[in-house]
């Protein structure tokens, strides 16, 4: 019996207790605890945190204000007369793939092909939209399957694009002829890319300058193979624009004009120049 209660015993043995103390660091000491270096330290640190802080918050709506001062500027200075695409149908609007930001305009000149300025491909891969947004078979951007390079020295970069498309555009287009005589008596009118993404595009008359008084912007372009008007309105003229009169293509801006209060005049690339080289390439001209 005795056995059997030393058996079921039970042997309490005492653990080593190990004893965690507290410490203190800089971050959890308490306040009054703290020394008057200490104390300084936090109060300085916070200072130079609040200040950053503030200066960069300061900085931002500065360059907020004057970002908005220069927008409102620039759309004081800038009066363009707005068309609906649908009223200019052998407008195409080229895309640039990756984020569809709108880079130029081009002319549909047959039911396969748009002719736009070399500048408008040389950011990437594009995508075309042609006709009205609101018709269905006509949202859909359409690819490129074909790209033929017209050289032409009357642009930057001394070519012009031939843009194939594969697909029927036929319903989504019209086409647009080019012209073989302008008159120099006559406006023109020049159709260009909106200023702000929408269904519209700019339209200004333009007075044609004398083919031999042409003063061309750019020094490098050759007189003789462009075309330039002059008292422009308060409307930007970007490269690509379309040169039109009595419902003929003439030409392709050469260049982009942004501020037309410091140069009122424009110069476009005499399509007639390239006429032949259009056609060989099976183009409707």
């Amino acid at each position: 019996m005795e056995d059997l209660k030393e058996n079921n015993t039970i042997i309490v043995e005492q653990d080593t207790v190990e004893e965690y103390e507290f410490k203190y660091n800089f971050l959890n000491t308490p306040w009054d605890d703290r020394s008057t270096k200490s104390k300084v330290g936090i109060i300085t640190l916070l200072t130079v945190i609040f200040t950053g802080i503030a200066a960069c918050v300061i900085n931002n709506l500065c360059i907020h204000y004057k970002g908005f001062q220069y927008s409102k500027i620039i759309n004081n200075d800038i009066k363009c007369h707005l068309i609906k695409m649908d009223d200019y149908s052998f407008t195409a609007r080229i895309h640039l793939a990756s984020t569809h930001q709108l880079l130029c305009v081009g002319a549909v000149i047959s039911s396969s092909a748009v002719l736009v300025n070399g500048m408008c491909v040389k950011a990437g891969p594009i995508l075309l939209r042609l006709g009205s947004l609101a018709e269905p078979r006509c949202k859909k951007r359409f690819s490129v399957d074909a790209v033929e390079p017209i050289q032409h020295d009357g642009v930057i970069g001394n070519t012009l694009v031939l843009l194939y498309i594969y697909e029927n555009i036929v319903d989504c287009a019209k086409i647009i002829r080019i012209g073989q005589q302008i008159d120099w008596n006559s406006t023109a009118y020049i159709i260009g890319r909106p200023l702000h993404m929408g269904k519209t595009l700019s339209r200004q008359p333009a007075t044609l300058a004398n083919q031999y008084d042409s003063n061309p912007p750019v020094k490098n372009l050759n007189k003789k193979h462009i075309i330039c008007v002059k008292d422009l309105a308060r409307c930007p003229v970007r490269a690509g624009d379309l040169l039109i009169q009595n419902g003929y293509l003439f030409g392709l801006a050469s260049t982009s004009i942004h501020h037309t209060g410091q140069s009122k005049s424009a110069c476009f690339a005499d399509l007639n120049v390239v006429r032949h080289e259009i056609s060989d390439l099976g183009a409707e001209v």
